[in-house]
């Protein structure tokens, strides 16, 4: 079995094991009980950009036989290229259609359209693509009232988790049927609000910068509903000479922050809920929600079978411990701890991993901060030269030497969406 498939079956178990928790359960049953009745009189459509609209959007100055013969050059499957955006447009207006001929009003944005007017206007948000498209949705919602529900435009390539089953995209005007008459259940995710605090002047240059197009993007500012002042004793600065902001997205997966040039150490202080601060050098840290917990931070702590069956004949061989050191055992193994990296979706915790932890004579200081963990809050100060706080892996905010971040998850900021039986629901 290959390392992907492992992966897929670890994750795959460990989302039916939640499924099947007390506390999704519990959750469940709560939402059983809510009102079903959705409203989407007024659908937004958020189209995924193909790659051939991104080079169409990167090479805007010439000719469409240019473009062409410049990628080819490059070495780019041009006839697949333009084969995957046609597809995708035609899944689009697919949705489109099915939705104008239930009566109800469309409008259609993508990543350099979408913008705060339109997703007031809408009742329901539903981006066409696969997870990408959704997260791009999702962190501009602010709204917890207002659902985001997403097809994988691509099921045959890509598994979509955020998305609705497989069966909605092969019959998008049956999903909205199903939709339209309650055939569904509630359900909510979490999202990490991310508050900056530094000095006025450089808190007015943290501004985002699309990393799909790379070209600066701004939003409209977001004020705090909370107090969120650093009242931690370890910090001396005068208040007075420092500003606090809200980011105006919202993480649904996590947020990464760490050096752009990724050779490069992050020289990061952290604070784990009320902790003391420690002095780290890494790669990065990622703090994720439940919904992030089976993507990224999966992938940097999941044990590989071959590490486990390494371990066990080590305990076997040299320590005398009897067991089993099969690679079926191994496998098992490691699908159980790697199962116990994910938590609900909707949990009230987050979860850190600093990746690459260096641990070596002063480092870190004081010693005993985990590599990773869950927490009700992450607070982190750089001291990096040319950092990054990256939301959902598509927008990056500068995080240089002297801003601070706190990361925290609140109610408030949670996402509508649903959930949808994996088989046809007539």
């Amino acid at each position: 079995m290959s390392v992907l498939n492992n992966f897929t079956v670890s994750i795959a178990k460990g989302l039916r094991r939640l499924r099947h928790n007390k506390e999704l359960c519990g959750n469940a049953s709560i939402n059983r009980k809510e009102n079903t009745r959705l409203k989407m009189e007024k659908c937004l459509l958020v189209s995924k950009v193909t790659r051939y609209e991104y080079e169409r959007h990167m090479h805007d100055n010439i000719a469409d036989s240019d473009l062409e013969a410049i990628l080819r050059k490059r070495g780019s499957d041009f006839d697949s290229m333009i084969e995957t955006h046609r597809q995708q447009k035609a899944f689009e207006e697919n949705v489109a259609s099915s939705l104008k001929s239930m009566g109800l009003q469309v409008e259609m944005a993508s990543r350099l359209t979408y913008n705060d007017e339109l997703i007031k206007w809408c009742d329901v948000v539903v981006p066409c693509g696969g997870d990408g498209t959704f997260l791009l949705a999702a962190s501009r919602v602010r709204d917890a009232t207002k659902p985001v529900i997403g097809f994988n435009s691509a099921p045959h390539k890509s598994v979509g988790r955020l998305c609705l089953p497989t069966w909605c995209s092969n019959d998008v005007k049956g999903a909205f049927t199903a939709l339209k008459e309650g055939r569904f259940r509630w359900m909510r995710r979490s999202r990490i609000r991310t508050t900056i605090t530094s000095e006025p002047k450089q808190l007015e240059t943290i501004t985002p910068v699309d990393l799909h197009t790379m070209n600066y993007c701004r939003y409209p500012p977001v004020t705090n509903p909370h107090d969120n002042s650093d009242t931690n004793t370890d910090y001396k600065e005068d208040s007075c000479t420092l500003a606090t902001k809200v980011l105006p997205l919202l993480a649904l997966n996590e947020v990464f922050i760490g050096e752009s040039v990724t050779s490069r150490v992050s020289l990061l202080r952290l604070q784990i809920d009320n902790g003391q601060w420690t002095h780290t050098k890494s790669s990065g840290l990622c703090v994720t929600t439940g919904t992030g917990s089976t993507s990224w931070h999966y992938s940097i702590n999941c044990l590989r079978t071959h590490s486990v069956l390494e371990l066990m004949q080590i305990l076997n061989e040299e320590f005398d411990v009897k067991m089993d050191t099969t690679l079926e055992k191994a496998r098992e193994v490691a699908e159980r701890y790697n199962q116990k990296l994910m938590f609900p979706p909707d949990s009230a915790y987050l979860a850190y991993s600093v990746r690459e932890y260096i641990t070596f004579e002063e480092w870190p200081a004081p010693r005993g901060l985990r590599v990773r963990d869950r927490a009700g809050c992450v607070r982190v100060k750089s001291h990096c030269s040319d950092a990054g706080l990256v939301i959902d892996g598509s927008v990056s905010f500068p995080f240089n030497d002297g801003t601070k971040a706190l990361l925290e998850i609140y109610p408030e900021d949670s996402l509508m969406t649903v959930q949808m039986d994996d088989s046809l629901p007539y």
